[in-house]
């Protein structure tokens, strides 16, 4: 099978795709599978070992091979996958760009640039380190195609690190909430609260999540996760939750959520 009919095969059907590695992996253990006796007499042999020679007793023992054969199916499951998020995050930015032909020459422009490539790297290695998650895949997808537009990647080459680097710092469900700051309702009045320069002291996350789930976009998130992710984004300098007043009532505080001028800065630049 040609690697583009694999990969598209995998993206397809996601969940065969480690299917006959698995069955392989079973096979293989179920065969060399220790009687009764040589358990216990490994396990004797195993508790006396120490440090190194622990290590060195199991890769010599009668299931070494097999734990080599675990290790090298990791690391082929893992590239497999790396090159179906590289298809993926490609095919959703062609699908945002109005002329594809001129879309891929961009990309190409980009890739080809040594600070677009070392950019585009940091991308794929954030979503190597991720779930194929549709959220995160359209986010860097919309981000590629903002930097594609770029004349002079040189002069947004730290700008453009500093924003990967607050990505990848952050969850993909804070991310999501990030996209939607326009949307962010004001929070009840949390009582006896202490602030400060506008900023509102303490922990204030749950209250926060118990405001946002009911906004039609959040409600199919848990309260729990969505206080994770605004504990993310305030962790982050992302957002932050603060008082103040409106102009044409000076006499009553509101409080809420609010993105930081880093997280601004963000937002514009995955919208």
């Amino acid at each position: 099978m040609k690697k583009s009919q694999e990969l598209l095969s995998m993206i397809e059907h996601p969940e065969y795709f480690t299917h006959a590695e698995k069955i392989s992996m079973e096979e293989k253990i179920r065969q060399k599978k220790l009687g009764t006796k040589e358990v216990s007499t490994a396990m004797i042999d195993t508790a006396k070992s120490e440090g190194k020679a622990l290590v060195l007793d199991a890769l010599n023992g009668k299931w070494g091979d097999l734990i080599f054969d675990v290790a090298e199916t990791g690391d082929h499951l893992k590239t497999k996958l790396d090159d179906m998020k590289k298809v993926m995050l490609l095919a959703e930015y062609l699908q945002k760009v109005d002329d594809q032909e001129q879309g891929l020459l961009k990309l190409t422009d980009l890739i080809t640039d040594p600070y677009g490539l070392s950019i585009y790297s940091k991308i794929i290695s954030i979503l190597s380190d991720s779930p194929a998650d549709d959220d995160l895949l359209s986010l860097m997808s919309d981000y590629l195609k903002k930097l594609t537009e770029e004349d002079r990647l040189s002069e947004i080459f730290s700008k453009a690190k500093s924003i990967l680097n607050l990505i990848d710092k952050s969850s993909p469900q804070a991310l999501i909430l990030l996209r939607n700051a326009r949307d962010w309702p004001l929070v009840p009045n949390p009582g006896n609260v202490v602030t400060f320069n506008g900023r509102v002291q303490g922990d204030n996350t749950k209250l926060v999540a118990s405001t946002f789930v009911k906004i039609p976009q959040f409600k199919k998130y848990s309260i729990v996760s969505l206080q994770m992710a605004i504990f993310d984004l305030e962790t982050n300098g992302l957002a932050e939750f603060v008082s103040g007043t409106l102009q044409n009532d000076r006499q009553k505080n509101i409080y809420c959520e609010q993105l930081t001028a880093t997280g601004n800065m963000l937002l514009e630049s995955i919208q």
